[in-house]
């Protein structure tokens, strides 16, 4: 079982269909990650903010702009969750690259991989913190710095498949992928390339797994085979 966790939860799972942020779904989720503490396992999040805006869905706008839009989204959910998980009795705190003064609290990177340690549960907001690197990459380089054993993308398909499932019926799934496999299969397109690439370096799984059914991170964290797994080995 992964004692050491980053998740990459999208800013859509926290939404209904008439709110940005629902309440039920985020205490749902809160109280999800709570048994995952729970049962011993080190948490760090990284949350998207597509709830609330894609920047790369507004080409016609400039960059700078659509993606800090984006990213204050991000950060729009990191403040529920967190409102959530100190609602559960959950230890918890955000991450920003940003300077939000008394809103969010610093941290350095020392004190980060401190406190992902002592069970301490991160959602990392704003992404990378710079303009044109999605919340794939956010992922890939939170999971390296705290030291997370292993990705875990909560997602609305099953895994990973060749096509868009939800397109096509004879979309192929695949139960297991090594990193040079994604990197030079341009029709698998599961994460941005340079979170691939990063992980393939620091050797690094990545998980993808239905969180429709939000039992199946218990069950895959309990050594269950669900879903998709990336890694370095054949």
């Amino acid at each position: 079982m992964y004692k050491n966790i980053l998740l990459k939860l999208s800013g859509e799972s926290l939404m209904s269909d008439s709110e940005n942020i629902n309440k039920e779904r985020t205490i749902e989720i809160a109280n999800l990650i709570k048994r995952v503490h729970d049962m011993g396992v080190n948490i760090g999040i990284v949350v998207g903010g597509g709830n609330f805006f894609r920047g790369r869905s507004h080409q016609d706008m400039e960059a700078i702009n659509a993606d800090s839009m984006g990213m204050l989204g991000t950060t729009m959910n990191a403040l529920a969750l967190r409102d959530a998980f100190t609602k559960v009795g959950l230890p918890n705190t955000i991450f920003s690259p940003f300077d939000f003064h008394e809103l969010i609290e610093h941290h350095t990177e020392e004190e980060l991989k401190n406190l992902y340690r002592d069970g301490t549960v991160i959602t990392f907001s704003g992404g990378t913190g710079h303009i044109g690197c999605s919340t794939d990459t956010a992922a890939s380089m939170k999971a390296i710095l705290v030291g997370a054993d292993v990705i875990i993308k909560l997602t609305n398909v099953n895994g990973v498949y060749d096509k868009d499932p939800n397109k096509y019926e004879d979309a192929k799934f695949y139960d297991k992928l090594t990193h040079d496999e994604v990197l030079n299969n341009p029709e698998i397109k599961v994460m941005d390339l340079a979170c691939i690439e990063d992980c393939k370096r620091e050797h690094k799984d990545i998980l993808v797994i239905n969180f429709n059914d939000k039992e199946n991170l218990i069950k895959v964290l309990n050594g269950e085979k669900i879903g998709t797994v990336i890694t370095s080995d054949k």
